[in-house]
């Protein structure tokens, strides 16, 4: 019989052999709100594939939009129970009124008015507001195709609005609905068309692309734009101790490819917002196109006033200073 005789030379040889080493690969458990038919859901939708392909499979985002419901998600981010959150501006009110300066009657007054703005001043207001409040890392942010009024009656003037009761998504549209004699009815997201149906509200606020996406057409058929919140934001953002656990040479990846992602859903927004517009026309819906004059009735400073006096209430009770991040927009607007 034989004997086989390892000497202590060649073992320490086979127990110092390099195995090789497979990077590592990260998951990301992350929420959203499954508004069907708008831009934020048509661009979140790519986002998986996008990452995974940019960092070669080592960065898989999976998306859930019924693990924590939509509000519900920065405050789960910022404890950890969410890895990630496409979180919608109208979410913060209550936490962080901040981030709604989009929803101010005529501070922006449109898509690629916000976006000229974003690197300039508007991305690192959010993202501050991202990590102090919520322990987030802000990487890409977009808009809310354009913004319309659903109803059964027609609304052709400021004075149409009192008496209703209105479905709005912040509490800035709220606050100038009461101005004009309305009353803002909080509903939830997934009950707006039975709602409406129903007779709960007589008026729904929301996003073209949601309005044709949820079906509207086949319970009212009046259709009006009246600038109200022309931009809704949301931003994709990541517990900030998720992002720090990220390989290092996988986040100027990830970044990059937020960045593409991102401009590529502002360059589509107009087109977007068109087609969707179209379609609710060809659905049978009449389109009501307010005049600058009764626009004017509207923003009137009797009704806007308030609004502005509300929002910075809001701001001064959450310790942020709402005024002057309006002095800081005004000021990038007269050098724009």
């Amino acid at each position: 019989m034989k004997h086989w005789k390892i000497g202590l030379g060649a073992l320490a040889v086979v127990s110092t052999t390099a195995f090789p080493v497979f990077p590592q690969e990260v998951t990301w458990s992350v929420g959203f709100v499954r508004a069907t038919g708008s831009s934020y859901v048509a661009t979140l939708e790519t986002v998986p594939a996008r990452i995974q392909a940019a960092t070669s499979g080592r960065l898989k985002i999976d998306l859930y939009d019924t693990l924590v419901p939509g509000p519900d998600q920065p405050a789960a981010v910022r404890d950890g129970r969410l890895d990630g959150s496409f979180a919608v501006n109208p979410w913060l009110s209550a936490e962080a009124p901040y981030m709604n300066f989009g929803h101010l009657p005529g501070l922006l007054t449109g898509i690629e008015q916000y976006h000229a703005m974003l690197d300039p001043l508007l991305r690192a207001e959010m993202a501050t507001v991202w990590k102090g409040k919520y322990n987030a890392v802000q990487l890409a942010t977009g808009v809310f195709e354009t913004q319309c009024i659903i109803s059964r009656d027609p609304l052709r003037e400021a004075s149409d609005f009192r008496g209703k009761k209105v479905r709005v998504h912040n509490t800035e549209a709220a606050s100038l609905m009461n101005q004009l004699g309305a009353a803002p009815t909080p509903v939830n997201f997934a009950e707006i068309v039975p709602s409406l149906q129903r007779g709960i509200v007589d008026v729904v606020m929301t996003s073209v692309g949601t309005a044709s996406g949820m079906g509207f057409p086949t319970v009212a058929k009046e259709l009006s734009l009246w600038r109200i919140g022309m931009v809704v934001p949301w931003s994709f953002v990541v517990n900030e101790r998720k992002w720090e656990e990220l390989p290092d040479d996988l986040k100027p990846l990830v970044e990059a490819e937020f960045r593409k992602i991102e401009d590529e859903h502002f360059a589509e927004h107009e087109a977007f917002s068109q087609r969707n517009i179209d379609k609710l026309v060809s659905d049978g819906m009449t389109l009501y196109e307010p005049s600058d004059e009764a626009l004017e009735r509207l923003f009137s400073e009797e009704n806007v006033t308030p609004v502005y006096d509300n929002w910075y209430a809001l701001n001064e009770a959450t310790g942020t200073d709402g005024r002057a991040l309006v002095e800081k927009i005004i000021a990038l607007k007269e050098k724009m």
